[in-house]
Protein backbone atom coordinates (compact mmCIF):
# COMPACT_ATOMS: atom_id res chain seq x y z
CA UNK A 1 0.00 0.00 0.00
CA UNK A 2 0.93 3.59 -1.15
CA UNK A 3 2.39 5.87 1.43
CA UNK A 4 2.74 9.75 1.90
CA UNK A 5 4.62 11.28 4.05
CA UNK A 6 4.93 15.54 4.59
CA UNK A 7 7.66 17.45 5.91
CA UNK A 8 9.01 21.04 5.93
CA UNK A 9 11.78 21.94 4.05
CA UNK A 10 15.14 22.85 6.36
CA UNK A 11 15.86 25.75 4.90
CA UNK A 12 13.38 29.12 4.85
CA UNK A 13 13.00 32.01 2.40
CA UNK A 14 12.89 35.48 3.31
CA UNK A 15 9.76 35.48 4.59
CA UNK A 16 10.91 32.81 6.91
CA UNK A 17 8.27 30.23 4.96
CA UNK A 18 9.75 26.34 4.42
CA UNK A 19 8.79 24.58 1.59
CA UNK A 20 6.37 21.75 1.85
CA UNK A 21 8.14 18.46 0.86
CA UNK A 22 6.75 15.48 -0.24
CA UNK A 23 8.35 11.43 0.21
CA UNK A 24 6.18 8.60 -1.31
CA UNK A 25 6.70 4.94 -0.62
CA UNK A 26 5.52 1.90 -2.12
CA UNK A 27 7.09 -1.38 -2.13
CA UNK A 28 10.75 -0.55 -3.87
CA UNK A 29 9.69 2.94 -4.75
CA UNK A 30 11.09 5.35 -2.64
CA UNK A 31 10.91 9.35 -3.91
CA UNK A 32 10.84 12.95 -2.85
CA UNK A 33 10.20 15.73 -4.15
CA UNK A 34 9.27 19.83 -3.32
CA UNK A 35 5.87 20.59 -3.43
CA UNK A 36 6.34 24.60 -4.44
CA UNK A 37 3.68 24.92 -1.61
CA UNK A 38 5.17 27.56 1.02
CA UNK A 39 4.05 27.34 4.60
CA UNK A 40 5.49 29.41 8.09
CA UNK A 41 6.64 26.75 10.25
CA UNK A 42 4.03 27.79 13.39
CA UNK A 43 1.20 27.04 11.51
CA UNK A 44 2.39 23.49 10.56
CA UNK A 45 1.70 20.19 12.90
CA UNK A 46 3.91 17.31 12.47
CA UNK A 47 2.36 14.51 13.89
CA UNK A 48 -0.72 15.13 11.52
CA UNK A 49 1.39 16.66 8.62
CA UNK A 50 -1.26 19.29 8.18
CA UNK A 51 -1.58 22.80 7.85
CA UNK A 52 -2.83 24.38 11.00
CA UNK A 53 -5.98 27.03 10.46
CA UNK A 54 -6.17 28.74 13.45
CA UNK A 55 -9.61 30.25 14.12
CA UNK A 56 -9.31 33.35 15.71
CA UNK A 57 -11.89 35.49 17.98
CA UNK A 58 -12.13 38.57 16.65
CA UNK A 59 -11.20 38.49 12.58
CA UNK A 60 -9.60 41.75 11.99
CA UNK A 61 -8.26 42.46 8.25
CA UNK A 62 -4.62 41.18 8.84
CA UNK A 63 -6.20 37.62 10.38
CA UNK A 64 -8.76 37.09 7.46
CA UNK A 65 -5.90 37.52 5.33
CA UNK A 66 -4.32 34.77 6.83
CA UNK A 67 -6.53 32.12 7.33
CA UNK A 68 -7.41 32.58 3.79
CA UNK A 69 -3.71 32.32 2.53
CA UNK A 70 -3.69 29.08 4.82
CA UNK A 71 -6.58 27.70 3.74
CA UNK A 72 -5.56 28.37 0.34
CA UNK A 73 -2.08 26.21 1.26
CA UNK A 74 -4.07 23.47 2.86
CA UNK A 75 -6.35 23.08 -0.17
CA UNK A 76 -3.54 23.23 -2.84
CA UNK A 77 -1.74 20.38 -0.57
CA UNK A 78 -5.40 18.36 -0.62
CA UNK A 79 -5.25 18.86 -4.24
CA UNK A 80 -1.51 17.98 -5.18
CA UNK A 81 -1.76 14.76 -2.87
CA UNK A 82 -4.78 13.53 -5.13
CA UNK A 83 -3.49 14.01 -7.71
CA UNK A 84 -0.16 12.20 -6.74
CA UNK A 85 -2.34 9.40 -5.22
CA UNK A 86 -4.49 9.22 -8.97
CA UNK A 87 -1.22 9.40 -10.90
CA UNK A 88 -0.10 6.36 -8.81
CA UNK A 89 -2.93 4.16 -9.36
CA UNK A 90 -3.60 5.22 -13.09
CA UNK A 91 0.03 4.17 -13.96
CA UNK A 92 1.84 1.30 -15.13
CA UNK A 93 3.75 0.12 -11.88
CA UNK A 94 6.48 -0.94 -13.79
CA UNK A 95 7.63 1.81 -15.76
CA UNK A 96 7.64 4.20 -13.00
CA UNK A 97 11.29 5.70 -12.92
CA UNK A 98 13.47 7.79 -10.58
CA UNK A 99 11.57 10.84 -11.55
CA UNK A 100 7.99 9.62 -11.50
CA UNK A 101 7.38 11.92 -8.64
CA UNK A 102 9.05 15.27 -9.54
CA UNK A 103 7.58 14.62 -12.77
CA UNK A 104 4.03 14.35 -11.62
CA UNK A 105 3.87 17.25 -9.19
CA UNK A 106 5.97 19.88 -11.97
CA UNK A 107 2.72 18.74 -14.27
CA UNK A 108 0.49 19.56 -11.57
CA UNK A 109 2.36 22.66 -10.93
CA UNK A 110 3.39 24.14 -14.58
CA UNK A 111 0.69 21.94 -16.67
CA UNK A 112 1.81 25.05 -19.40
CA UNK A 113 5.15 23.54 -19.74
CA UNK A 114 3.73 20.18 -20.98
CA UNK A 115 0.78 21.28 -23.01
CA UNK A 116 -1.26 19.41 -20.18
CA UNK A 117 -3.41 23.09 -19.79
CA UNK A 118 -7.15 22.00 -19.31
CA UNK A 119 -10.02 23.00 -21.96
CA UNK A 120 -11.36 26.07 -21.29
CA UNK A 121 -14.51 25.96 -19.52
CA UNK A 122 -16.54 28.46 -18.87
CA UNK A 123 -18.26 28.99 -15.06
CA UNK A 124 -21.86 27.37 -15.15
CA UNK A 125 -19.47 24.16 -17.43
CA UNK A 126 -16.72 24.26 -14.39
CA UNK A 127 -19.90 24.29 -11.79
CA UNK A 128 -21.67 21.34 -13.10
CA UNK A 129 -18.41 19.56 -13.37
CA UNK A 130 -17.48 20.52 -9.79
CA UNK A 131 -21.17 19.30 -8.79
CA UNK A 132 -20.84 16.15 -10.72
CA UNK A 133 -17.41 15.25 -8.94
CA UNK A 134 -18.55 16.14 -5.42
CA UNK A 135 -19.72 12.94 -3.75
CA UNK A 136 -15.99 11.71 -4.25
CA UNK A 137 -14.57 14.88 -2.92
CA UNK A 138 -13.42 14.68 0.43
CA UNK A 139 -13.79 17.18 4.01
CA UNK A 140 -10.54 18.44 4.71
CA UNK A 141 -11.38 19.04 8.34
CA UNK A 142 -12.58 15.78 8.75
CA UNK A 143 -11.22 13.32 5.70
CA UNK A 144 -14.74 11.93 4.86
CA UNK A 145 -16.81 12.08 1.99
CA UNK A 146 -18.75 15.37 1.39
CA UNK A 147 -22.29 14.89 2.81
CA UNK A 148 -25.61 14.85 0.85
CA UNK A 149 -26.29 17.97 2.84
CA UNK A 150 -23.14 20.17 1.58
CA UNK A 151 -23.66 18.75 -2.30
CA UNK A 152 -27.04 20.10 -1.59
CA UNK A 153 -25.79 23.50 -1.16
CA UNK A 154 -23.38 23.67 -3.92
CA UNK A 155 -26.63 22.56 -6.26
CA UNK A 156 -28.80 25.40 -4.54
CA UNK A 157 -26.11 28.11 -4.88
CA UNK A 158 -26.24 26.85 -8.77
CA UNK A 159 -29.47 27.08 -9.13
CA UNK A 160 -29.19 31.14 -7.64
CA UNK A 161 -26.77 31.55 -9.96
CA UNK A 162 -28.67 30.24 -13.17
CA UNK A 163 -31.40 32.17 -12.04
CA UNK A 164 -29.27 35.25 -11.71
CA UNK A 165 -27.71 35.07 -15.62
CA UNK A 166 -31.09 34.36 -16.68
CA UNK A 167 -32.31 37.37 -15.26
CA UNK A 168 -29.64 39.75 -16.98
CA UNK A 169 -30.66 37.73 -20.44
CA UNK A 170 -27.10 35.39 -20.25
CA UNK A 171 -26.40 32.16 -20.53
CA UNK A 172 -23.10 31.80 -18.97
CA UNK A 173 -19.80 33.52 -17.62
CA UNK A 174 -16.38 33.37 -18.38
CA UNK A 175 -14.50 33.12 -15.23
CA UNK A 176 -12.85 36.59 -16.00
CA UNK A 177 -16.25 38.47 -15.43
CA UNK A 178 -15.91 37.10 -12.20
CA UNK A 179 -15.48 40.81 -10.97
CA UNK A 180 -17.05 43.83 -8.60
CA UNK A 181 -19.67 44.33 -10.57
CA UNK A 182 -20.49 40.20 -10.85
CA UNK A 183 -20.38 40.26 -7.64
CA UNK A 184 -22.54 43.62 -6.68
CA UNK A 185 -25.28 42.68 -9.06
CA UNK A 186 -25.34 39.08 -7.75
CA UNK A 187 -25.82 39.91 -4.35
CA UNK A 188 -28.40 42.55 -5.26
CA UNK A 189 -30.54 39.83 -6.90
CA UNK A 190 -29.93 37.72 -3.76
CA UNK A 191 -31.45 40.31 -1.83
CA UNK A 192 -34.38 40.76 -3.89
CA UNK A 193 -35.23 37.56 -3.36
CA UNK A 194 -35.93 38.59 0.34
CA UNK A 195 -32.90 36.07 1.86
CA UNK A 196 -31.65 36.92 4.80
CA UNK A 197 -28.05 38.19 5.03
CA UNK A 198 -26.51 35.07 6.26
CA UNK A 199 -28.48 32.87 3.66
CA UNK A 200 -26.60 35.67 0.83
CA UNK A 201 -23.51 34.91 2.58
CA UNK A 202 -23.40 31.23 2.42
CA UNK A 203 -24.27 31.47 -1.22
CA UNK A 204 -21.17 33.68 -1.80
CA UNK A 205 -18.97 31.13 0.76
CA UNK A 206 -20.25 28.13 -1.89
CA UNK A 207 -19.18 30.48 -4.77
CA UNK A 208 -15.89 31.32 -3.79
CA UNK A 209 -15.18 27.91 -2.54
CA UNK A 210 -15.82 26.78 -6.48
CA UNK A 211 -13.84 29.80 -7.95
CA UNK A 212 -11.42 28.16 -5.59
CA UNK A 213 -11.61 24.64 -6.87
CA UNK A 214 -11.43 26.39 -10.54
CA UNK A 215 -8.27 27.90 -9.70
CA UNK A 216 -6.99 25.15 -8.03
CA UNK A 217 -7.67 22.99 -11.10
CA UNK A 218 -6.00 25.66 -13.35
CA UNK A 219 -9.30 26.34 -15.10
CA UNK A 220 -9.51 29.61 -13.69
CA UNK A 221 -6.55 32.63 -13.57
CA UNK A 222 -9.22 35.71 -12.35
CA UNK A 223 -8.42 35.63 -8.20
CA UNK A 224 -10.61 38.93 -7.73
CA UNK A 225 -13.06 36.57 -6.19
CA UNK A 226 -11.15 36.25 -2.97
CA UNK A 227 -11.81 39.67 -2.10
CA UNK A 228 -15.64 38.51 -2.12
CA UNK A 229 -16.72 39.58 1.48
CA UNK A 230 -19.05 37.15 3.30
CA UNK A 231 -22.46 37.86 5.08
CA UNK A 232 -22.98 36.86 8.38
CA UNK A 233 -24.58 38.31 11.07
CA UNK A 234 -26.41 37.19 14.77
CA UNK A 235 -29.09 36.46 14.90
CA UNK A 236 -32.13 36.16 17.55
CA UNK A 237 -32.62 32.70 17.48
CA UNK A 238 -34.98 31.13 19.98
CA UNK A 239 -34.41 28.57 22.85
CA UNK A 240 -36.51 26.36 25.28
CA UNK A 241 -36.18 27.60 28.77
CA UNK A 242 -36.13 24.71 31.13
CA UNK A 243 -39.95 25.12 32.42
CA UNK A 244 -40.74 25.06 28.45
CA UNK A 245 -38.84 21.94 28.30
CA UNK A 246 -40.85 20.10 31.13
CA UNK A 247 -44.30 21.52 29.36
CA UNK A 248 -43.38 20.28 26.47
CA UNK A 249 -42.50 16.67 28.17
CA UNK A 250 -45.76 16.76 29.79
CA UNK A 251 -47.67 17.47 27.14
CA UNK A 252 -49.90 14.00 26.04
CA UNK A 253 -48.94 13.02 22.40
CA UNK A 254 -50.80 9.09 23.00
CA UNK A 255 -53.33 9.68 20.44
CA UNK A 256 -50.52 10.78 17.61
CA UNK A 257 -47.91 8.35 17.42
CA UNK A 258 -45.38 10.62 14.89
CA UNK A 259 -46.03 13.52 17.20
CA UNK A 260 -44.90 11.68 20.18
CA UNK A 261 -41.79 10.59 18.95
CA UNK A 262 -40.76 13.90 17.47
CA UNK A 263 -41.39 15.51 21.43
CA UNK A 264 -38.85 13.30 22.41
CA UNK A 265 -36.35 13.39 19.81
CA UNK A 266 -36.36 16.90 20.68
CA UNK A 267 -35.68 15.93 24.20
CA UNK A 268 -32.91 14.35 23.23
CA UNK A 269 -31.35 17.09 21.63
CA UNK A 270 -32.24 19.78 24.50
CA UNK A 271 -30.90 17.54 27.04
CA UNK A 272 -27.51 16.08 25.48
CA UNK A 273 -26.87 19.14 23.37
CA UNK A 274 -26.43 16.86 20.01
CA UNK A 275 -26.86 17.90 16.40
CA UNK A 276 -29.86 16.30 14.55
CA UNK A 277 -26.95 14.12 12.52
CA UNK A 278 -26.50 12.42 15.90
CA UNK A 279 -29.66 11.31 17.13
CA UNK A 280 -29.09 7.81 15.90
CA UNK A 281 -25.89 7.76 18.01
CA UNK A 282 -27.92 7.87 21.42
CA UNK A 283 -28.64 4.14 21.70
CA UNK A 284 -27.46 1.95 24.65
CA UNK A 285 -24.01 0.65 22.85
CA UNK A 286 -23.17 4.49 23.50
CA UNK A 287 -24.27 4.36 27.60
CA UNK A 288 -21.78 3.52 30.23
CA UNK A 289 -22.01 4.74 33.88
CA UNK A 290 -24.87 7.28 33.42
CA UNK A 291 -22.66 8.81 30.78
CA UNK A 292 -22.92 8.48 26.60
CA UNK A 293 -19.58 8.86 24.34
CA UNK A 294 -19.72 8.97 20.94
CA UNK A 295 -17.86 11.13 17.80
CA UNK A 296 -20.00 13.81 16.69
CA UNK A 297 -20.81 13.09 12.68
CA UNK A 298 -19.86 16.96 11.54
CA UNK A 299 -16.66 17.58 12.71
CA UNK A 300 -15.54 13.80 14.18
CA UNK A 301 -15.04 15.26 17.77
CA UNK A 302 -15.27 12.58 20.53
CA UNK A 303 -17.78 13.90 22.91
CA UNK A 304 -19.02 12.42 26.54
CA UNK A 305 -22.30 14.18 27.74
CA UNK A 306 -23.61 13.01 31.00
CA UNK A 307 -27.15 11.12 31.08
CA UNK A 308 -30.07 13.73 32.16
CA UNK A 309 -33.00 12.28 34.39
CA UNK A 310 -35.17 13.00 31.02
CA UNK A 311 -32.17 11.40 28.87
CA UNK A 312 -32.56 8.19 30.86
CA UNK A 313 -36.21 8.18 30.74
CA UNK A 314 -36.72 8.62 27.03
CA UNK A 315 -34.34 5.64 26.31
CA UNK A 316 -35.97 3.10 28.85
CA UNK A 317 -39.66 4.20 27.30
CA UNK A 318 -37.77 2.67 24.16
CA UNK A 319 -35.58 0.26 26.06
CA UNK A 320 -32.94 2.36 24.43
CA UNK A 321 -33.73 1.27 21.00
CA UNK A 322 -35.10 4.71 19.55
CA UNK A 323 -37.15 4.85 16.27
CA UNK A 324 -35.51 5.24 12.88
CA UNK A 325 -34.83 8.99 12.68
CA UNK A 326 -36.68 11.15 10.00
CA UNK A 327 -35.85 13.70 7.66
CA UNK A 328 -34.69 16.70 8.88
CA UNK A 329 -37.39 18.77 6.66
CA UNK A 330 -39.44 16.40 8.45
CA UNK A 331 -38.35 16.97 11.37
CA UNK A 332 -38.59 20.48 11.49
CA UNK A 333 -41.79 20.75 10.21
CA UNK A 334 -43.27 18.37 12.78
CA UNK A 335 -41.34 20.42 15.93
CA UNK A 336 -43.14 23.34 15.06
CA UNK A 337 -46.82 21.79 15.65
CA UNK A 338 -45.72 19.83 18.62
CA UNK A 339 -44.09 23.02 20.70
CA UNK A 340 -47.87 24.38 19.20
CA UNK A 341 -49.90 21.97 20.46
CA UNK A 342 -47.66 22.20 24.20
CA UNK A 343 -48.50 26.15 23.95
CA UNK A 344 -44.70 27.13 23.42
CA UNK A 345 -46.54 30.69 22.53
CA UNK A 346 -45.01 32.82 23.96
CA UNK A 347 -44.66 36.14 21.58
CA UNK A 348 -40.63 36.81 20.27
CA UNK A 349 -39.15 39.64 18.47
CA UNK A 350 -36.43 38.77 15.73
CA UNK A 351 -34.16 41.74 14.45
CA UNK A 352 -32.76 40.70 11.49
CA UNK A 353 -31.53 42.12 7.27
CA UNK A 354 -33.71 40.75 5.16
CA UNK A 355 -33.67 41.76 1.62
CA UNK A 356 -30.84 44.06 2.35
CA UNK A 357 -33.28 45.59 4.91
CA UNK A 358 -33.36 45.54 8.69
CA UNK A 359 -36.77 44.16 9.30
CA UNK A 360 -38.20 43.52 12.79
CA UNK A 361 -40.62 40.82 13.13
CA UNK A 362 -43.29 39.52 16.19
CA UNK A 363 -44.20 35.77 16.37
CA UNK A 364 -44.92 32.88 18.56
CA UNK A 365 -42.19 31.13 19.75
CA UNK A 366 -43.53 27.82 18.43
CA UNK A 367 -42.92 29.44 14.47
CA UNK A 368 -39.10 29.41 14.67
CA UNK A 369 -38.53 26.23 16.90
CA UNK A 370 -36.12 23.78 14.51
CA UNK A 371 -33.84 20.58 15.37
CA UNK A 372 -31.44 23.00 16.43
CA UNK A 373 -33.00 24.84 19.18
CA UNK A 374 -32.69 21.68 21.06
CA UNK A 375 -28.47 22.86 20.76
CA UNK A 376 -29.11 26.17 21.65
CA UNK A 377 -31.16 25.34 24.54
CA UNK A 378 -28.83 22.98 26.38
CA UNK A 379 -25.55 25.76 25.60
CA UNK A 380 -28.06 28.54 27.46
CA UNK A 381 -29.82 26.61 30.04
CA UNK A 382 -26.65 25.52 31.01
CA UNK A 383 -25.24 28.64 30.99
CA UNK A 384 -28.17 29.99 33.53
CA UNK A 385 -27.27 27.49 35.79
CA UNK A 386 -23.98 28.66 35.89
CA UNK A 387 -21.95 25.74 34.90
CA UNK A 388 -18.65 26.67 33.81
CA UNK A 389 -18.10 27.26 29.97
CA UNK A 390 -15.74 25.01 29.51
CA UNK A 391 -17.42 22.60 30.87
CA UNK A 392 -20.88 22.83 28.47
CA UNK A 393 -18.37 23.11 25.70
CA UNK A 394 -16.70 19.74 26.22
CA UNK A 395 -20.52 18.27 25.88
CA UNK A 396 -21.33 20.44 22.81
CA UNK A 397 -18.14 19.97 21.30
CA UNK A 398 -17.11 23.53 20.56
CA UNK A 399 -13.51 24.28 20.00
CA UNK A 400 -13.82 28.45 21.03
CA UNK A 401 -15.62 29.96 23.08
CA UNK A 402 -16.34 32.12 19.89
CA UNK A 403 -18.36 30.11 18.26
CA UNK A 404 -19.92 28.50 21.93
CA UNK A 405 -21.12 32.45 22.73
CA UNK A 406 -23.20 32.35 19.38
CA UNK A 407 -25.27 29.31 20.63
CA UNK A 408 -26.11 31.77 24.02
CA UNK A 409 -29.76 32.91 23.61
CA UNK A 410 -30.43 34.71 27.08
CA UNK A 411 -32.14 38.23 26.92
CA UNK A 412 -30.81 41.18 28.94
CA UNK A 413 -33.18 40.55 31.99
CA UNK A 414 -31.90 36.71 31.81
CA UNK A 415 -28.32 38.12 31.89
CA UNK A 416 -29.52 40.55 34.72
CA UNK A 417 -30.94 37.81 36.94
CA UNK A 418 -28.13 35.74 36.63
CA UNK A 419 -25.61 38.37 37.59
CA UNK A 420 -28.08 39.35 40.79
CA UNK A 421 -28.25 35.56 41.94
CA UNK A 422 -24.27 35.30 41.61
CA UNK A 423 -24.03 38.70 43.77
CA UNK A 424 -26.39 36.82 46.47
CA UNK A 425 -24.27 34.03 46.89
CA UNK A 426 -21.11 36.36 47.28
CA UNK A 427 -22.59 39.49 49.23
Amino acid sequence: MATIYLTLSEKSDTLDLKEIRVRFKHGKIDQQAKTNIFINPDYWDNDSQKIIIPNPRVLTPSKTELKQYLTNQSEKLTTLISVIQTSFNNSDKKTIDKEWLKTTIDKHNFPERYNLLPKALTLFQFIDKFIEESPERKDNRTGRFLSSKQIYQYKNTETHLRDFAQSIKKKDFSFLEIDQAFYDNFVGFLQKKSLTQNTVGKHIKVLKIMLNAATFQKYNTNDYFSSFHVFKEETDNVYLNEDELTQLKNTDFSDNTNYDRVRDWFLLLAWTCSRFSDLDKITKSDVKDGLITFRQQKTNTKVTIPLHPVVVEILEKYNYNMPEVISNQQFNEDIKEVCKIAKINSIETMTRTVGGKLVTEQFEKWEHVSTHTGRRSFCTNMTKRGLPAKSIMSVSGHKTERSFMQYLKMKQNEHAELIKREWEKIY
